[in-house]
């Protein structure tokens, strides 16, 4: 028997936003003084795909780009223009995985995507740096993807492992639950001798 997805209410979303984004916002600005060149070794990270794979796509996206542009940057004082690329590419690092996970408990699934989601956002921050003319696209981009691969390829399966089933018991789970889904397949039936 299929186990329902329960519906979450719209106040459950925003807060989950919100606590995403001030996680996301205040781990990577307590960590910017790693610093690679003119980007940062960013151990918050994971926490966009993780948000993303437990709690959806439009919800991980968003906390990344608020948590990000609008806590981050502002505690940093680099709030401006300048920040447009990280809004999107962060925005996609926290959607992409949330949409291409197709079971959180498979954990290869969850670190190739948490990882793949480091390109497009290294490449939103290094077309809108060279854009803008504060930086060139191959002297960014390299050191964003590199700043947030190893976080995204090891943190995001350990933290989806010790928190999918607590997220799941309380009904936080943007998907039905990857356990029901196994168990719905029914077993083919053994050829007759």
């Amino acid at each position: 028997m299929a186990t329902e997805k329960k519906k979450r209410s719209p106040a459950q979303i925003i807060a989950l936003i919100v606590i995403g984004a001030v996680l996301y916002g205040v781990g990577c600005f307590a960590t910017m003084n790693i610093v690679i060149g003119t980007a940062t070794l960013r151990p918050a990270a994971f926490i966009s795909c993780l948000w993303g794979i437990l709690f959806g796509p439009w919800v991980g996206g968003a906390a990344a780009a608020i948590g990000n542009t609008f806590i981050s940057d502002v505690l940093a004082g680099w709030f401006g223009i300048g920040g447009v690329g990280g809004f999107v590419g962060n925005f996609l690092m926290g959607f992409l995985p949330g949409l291409l996970v197709k079971n959180a408990k498979k954990w290869p699934q969850v670190a190739f995507w948490s990882a793949f989601s480091c390109i497009p956002c290294a490449a939103c921050i290094g077309i809108w740096q060279q854009i803008m003319g504060i930086n060139k696209f191959w002297a960014i981009a390299p050191i964003v993807f590199l700043g947030n691969l190893p976080v995204n390829a090891i943190l995001t399966p350990i933290a989806t492992k010790l928190l999918l089933p607590r997220v799941i018991k309380r009904g936080l789970y943007w998907k039905k639950d990857p356990d029901a889904e196994e168990s719905d397949v029914a077993p083919e039936p053994e050829p007759k001798a």
